[in-house]
């Protein structure tokens, strides 16, 4: 144990991206099961399983979206304390499980409470990965101190707020709409340009 109980976060970075990509793995093994139809088209497959494809194939990228912002987090991370630990811990629970709710989501016409859980998971890896950043941001000697005060550290801080706002607004949605719930979840992809307008409005 180093000093202050902060370790190097190489083991954690290690072991995160193991978890990611067995999660990220297993989400696709229902596309194992698929049959070709009587008829032997593709296009009959990919028409009859739509749903199924495309639930899928947006869960698989917003897990990446998730993996990509955790990468680029714990590239400024120079030390790992317990909370930390925690609190990735859980974050990463909250990943390998997501294909529950997927696999829930896609076999079940929307309704609040499948949908809502579908999008509250996913609400809550959101707000465990906002919890590792801001942690790390004011806790002395875990992330590193040119980059804490930077644009970049600015517009990961306003992004992982907008990400998380999206969720809340999408599970909202579930609640009224269910059917309409996961399309909310497309303006992630609109995110980056938005957080780099707000960071320069600010200054």
């Amino acid at each position: 144990m180093s000093r202050r109980g902060i370790h190097p976060p190489e083991r954690i970075v290690a072991f995160s991206d193991g978890v990611v990509a067995i999660a990220i793995t297993l989400l696709l093994l229902p596309l194992a099961e698929l049959k070709l139809p009587s008829d032997g088209r593709i296009t009959t497959l990919i028409g009859e399983n739509a749903a199924l494809l495309g639930g899928l194939t947006l869960t698989w990228v917003i897990i990446a979206i998730f993996w990509l912002a955790h990468h680029r987090l714990f590239a400024h991370i120079v030390g790992v304390d317990q909370t930390i630990m925690w609190l990735n811990f859980g974050w990463l629970f909250a990943i390998a499980v997501l294909p529950l709710p997927t696999n829930l989501d896609i076999a079940n016409p929307p309704t609040p409470q499948v949908t809502g859980f579908y999008v509250g998971w996913m609400l809550l890896i959101s707000l465990l990965q906002t919890a590792i950043f801001w942690h790390a941001r004011r806790t002395p000697g875990l992330m590193d101190e040119e980059y804490k005060g930077s644009y970049q550290a600015r517009s990961a801080q306003v992004r992982s707020l907008l990400v998380a706002t999206v969720f809340a607004v999408s599970l909202v949605v579930a609640f009224i709409q269910p059917d309409v719930a996961t399309f909310v979840l497309l303006l992630l992809f609109f995110l980056d340009p938005v957080a780099a307008r707000i960071v320069r409005s600010r200054g």
